[in-house]
Protein backbone atom coordinates (compact mmCIF):
# COMPACT_ATOMS: atom_id res chain seq x y z
CA UNK A 1 0.00 0.00 0.00
CA UNK A 2 1.27 3.41 -0.74
CA UNK A 3 1.46 6.66 1.28
CA UNK A 4 -0.96 7.72 -1.00
CA UNK A 5 -3.52 5.51 0.29
CA UNK A 6 -2.79 5.07 4.17
CA UNK A 7 -4.67 7.31 6.55
CA UNK A 8 -3.76 10.96 6.67
CA UNK A 9 -0.93 10.89 9.59
CA UNK A 10 -3.14 13.86 11.99
CA UNK A 11 -4.04 13.45 15.25
CA UNK A 12 -7.09 13.05 16.38
CA UNK A 13 -9.67 15.87 16.82
CA UNK A 14 -11.57 15.86 19.52
CA UNK A 15 -14.60 15.83 17.86
CA UNK A 16 -13.62 11.86 17.06
CA UNK A 17 -12.83 12.72 13.82
CA UNK A 18 -9.45 13.46 12.42
CA UNK A 19 -7.55 16.81 13.15
CA UNK A 20 -7.21 18.52 9.42
CA UNK A 21 -3.89 20.62 8.76
CA UNK A 22 -5.55 24.46 9.10
CA UNK A 23 -6.32 25.65 6.06
CA UNK A 24 -7.41 22.40 4.90
CA UNK A 25 -11.53 23.34 3.86
CA UNK A 26 -10.81 27.22 3.27
CA UNK A 27 -12.28 28.56 0.09
CA UNK A 28 -13.59 24.93 -0.35
CA UNK A 29 -17.38 26.04 -1.62
CA UNK A 30 -16.07 27.92 -4.18
CA UNK A 31 -13.82 25.67 -5.56
CA UNK A 32 -16.02 22.84 -5.68
CA UNK A 33 -18.78 24.85 -7.36
CA UNK A 34 -15.95 26.32 -10.25
CA UNK A 35 -15.26 22.26 -10.34
CA UNK A 36 -18.29 21.14 -10.81
CA UNK A 37 -19.10 23.38 -13.74
CA UNK A 38 -15.94 22.33 -15.39
CA UNK A 39 -17.17 18.74 -15.25
CA UNK A 40 -20.86 19.90 -16.37
CA UNK A 41 -18.57 21.53 -19.65
CA UNK A 42 -16.36 17.92 -20.27
CA UNK A 43 -19.36 15.88 -20.00
CA UNK A 44 -21.65 18.17 -22.12
CA UNK A 45 -18.88 17.40 -24.34
CA UNK A 46 -18.99 14.23 -24.47
CA UNK A 47 -22.38 13.13 -24.12
CA UNK A 48 -22.76 15.40 -27.51
CA UNK A 49 -20.30 12.78 -28.65
CA UNK A 50 -22.13 10.36 -27.85
CA UNK A 51 -25.52 11.32 -28.75
CA UNK A 52 -23.82 11.89 -32.58
CA UNK A 53 -22.26 8.87 -32.77
CA UNK A 54 -25.48 6.87 -31.40
CA UNK A 55 -27.42 9.33 -34.12
CA UNK A 56 -25.08 7.39 -36.76
CA UNK A 57 -25.12 4.38 -35.84
CA UNK A 58 -29.22 4.54 -35.66
CA UNK A 59 -28.96 5.88 -39.31
CA UNK A 60 -26.84 2.94 -40.58
CA UNK A 61 -28.93 0.52 -38.93
CA UNK A 62 -32.05 1.80 -39.35
CA UNK A 63 -32.73 2.99 -35.92
CA UNK A 64 -31.64 0.14 -34.66
CA UNK A 65 -29.37 1.17 -32.12
CA UNK A 66 -30.88 4.34 -31.64
CA UNK A 67 -31.89 3.10 -28.19
CA UNK A 68 -28.66 3.31 -27.58
CA UNK A 69 -29.12 6.97 -27.21
CA UNK A 70 -30.96 6.22 -24.04
CA UNK A 71 -27.54 5.03 -22.04
CA UNK A 72 -26.14 8.84 -22.14
CA UNK A 73 -27.47 9.44 -18.72
CA UNK A 74 -24.78 6.40 -17.55
CA UNK A 75 -21.88 8.45 -18.47
CA UNK A 76 -22.75 10.45 -16.34
CA UNK A 77 -22.26 7.87 -13.35
CA UNK A 78 -18.56 6.55 -14.94
CA UNK A 79 -17.19 10.00 -15.22
CA UNK A 80 -17.45 10.55 -11.62
CA UNK A 81 -17.53 7.21 -10.18
CA UNK A 82 -14.35 6.21 -12.14
CA UNK A 83 -12.77 9.88 -11.55
CA UNK A 84 -14.11 10.00 -7.94
CA UNK A 85 -12.92 6.22 -6.79
CA UNK A 86 -9.94 6.21 -9.24
CA UNK A 87 -6.13 6.96 -8.41
CA UNK A 88 -6.25 10.94 -8.08
CA UNK A 89 -9.81 10.58 -6.10
CA UNK A 90 -10.67 14.09 -8.21
CA UNK A 91 -12.88 14.73 -11.12
CA UNK A 92 -11.00 16.93 -13.95
CA UNK A 93 -12.70 19.88 -12.68
CA UNK A 94 -11.54 19.16 -9.32
CA UNK A 95 -8.06 18.50 -10.19
CA UNK A 96 -8.06 21.74 -11.70
CA UNK A 97 -9.15 23.57 -8.59
CA UNK A 98 -6.50 21.22 -6.65
CA UNK A 99 -9.31 19.62 -4.96
CA UNK A 100 -10.15 15.87 -4.08
CA UNK A 101 -12.64 13.81 -2.19
CA UNK A 102 -11.28 11.82 0.71
CA UNK A 103 -13.57 9.77 3.35
CA UNK A 104 -13.74 10.95 7.44
CA UNK A 105 -10.82 9.37 8.35
CA UNK A 106 -8.27 10.82 5.73
CA UNK A 107 -8.44 7.61 3.12
CA UNK A 108 -9.55 7.76 -0.78
CA UNK A 109 -12.84 6.24 -1.56
CA UNK A 110 -13.56 3.39 -3.45
CA UNK A 111 -15.17 3.07 -6.92
CA UNK A 112 -18.56 2.08 -4.67
CA UNK A 113 -18.04 4.68 -2.18
CA UNK A 114 -17.76 7.41 -5.14
CA UNK A 115 -20.86 5.46 -6.99
CA UNK A 116 -22.71 6.54 -3.54
CA UNK A 117 -21.50 9.75 -3.08
CA UNK A 118 -22.19 10.63 -6.67
CA UNK A 119 -25.78 9.26 -6.84
CA UNK A 120 -26.58 10.53 -3.64
CA UNK A 121 -25.80 13.94 -4.69
CA UNK A 122 -28.12 13.98 -7.56
CA UNK A 123 -31.02 12.41 -5.09
CA UNK A 124 -30.30 15.22 -2.84
CA UNK A 125 -30.39 17.90 -5.87
CA UNK A 126 -33.81 17.06 -7.11
CA UNK A 127 -35.61 16.33 -3.68
CA UNK A 128 -34.51 19.81 -3.14
CA UNK A 129 -31.31 21.72 -4.38
CA UNK A 130 -31.69 24.60 -1.88
CA UNK A 131 -30.58 22.16 0.97
CA UNK A 132 -27.43 21.29 -1.09
CA UNK A 133 -26.40 24.49 -1.59
CA UNK A 134 -27.23 25.77 1.78
CA UNK A 135 -25.42 22.81 4.08
CA UNK A 136 -21.93 23.70 3.61
CA UNK A 137 -21.96 26.51 4.75
CA UNK A 138 -23.12 25.81 8.15
CA UNK A 139 -20.25 23.05 8.91
CA UNK A 140 -16.97 23.66 9.26
CA UNK A 141 -15.50 20.99 7.64
CA UNK A 142 -17.63 22.40 4.52
CA UNK A 143 -19.44 19.14 3.88
CA UNK A 144 -22.57 19.12 1.89
CA UNK A 145 -25.81 16.76 2.51
CA UNK A 146 -24.38 14.11 0.54
CA UNK A 147 -21.05 14.14 1.98
CA UNK A 148 -22.57 13.62 5.73
CA UNK A 149 -24.45 10.90 4.16
CA UNK A 150 -21.71 9.04 2.61
CA UNK A 151 -18.71 9.91 4.97
CA UNK A 152 -16.69 11.86 2.60
CA UNK A 153 -15.30 15.44 2.37
CA UNK A 154 -13.36 17.59 0.21
CA UNK A 155 -10.17 18.87 1.07
CA UNK A 156 -7.02 20.74 -0.85
CA UNK A 157 -4.79 18.43 -2.41
CA UNK A 158 -1.88 20.01 -0.99
CA UNK A 159 -3.22 20.16 2.82
CA UNK A 160 -2.71 16.35 2.97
Amino acid sequence: MSNEDSLVRLEPAQTGGYAWPKGTFDGIIAARALAYIADLLVLLVIITAAIIVFGILGILTFGLLWPGAALTPLITLAYFVLSLGGAHSATPGMRWQGIELRTWDGRRPGYIQAALQTILFYVSVGISWAVVLIVPFFNERRRGLHDFLCGTLVVHRGAI
